[in-house]
């Protein structure tokens, strides 16, 4: 069976007892590869809590001008 690079979908769409061990282990270095980089510090987005005013307080406009 022939399996272009970098397609996922023999993974997910075959039972792994049809594919070759060689693209199955590299499909695994690749998941490892992403969970290396999901549990490093580095933020992913800006958090928005800065961005949104508090609840229970008033504001008069977009700009989160006080009343």
């Amino acid at each position: 069976m022939k399996i272009k690079n970098n397609d996922l979908t023999h993974y997910f769409l075959r039972p792994h007892n049809q594919l070759p061990q060689g693209y199955l282990d590299q499909c695994q270095e690749f998941f490892d590869s992403l969970k290396g980089q999901a549990s490093s510090g580095k933020l992913q987005a800006p958090s928005l809590k800065k961005q949104l005013h508090k609840p229970g307080r008033r504001v008069k406009n977009r700009f989160n001008r006080k009343i």
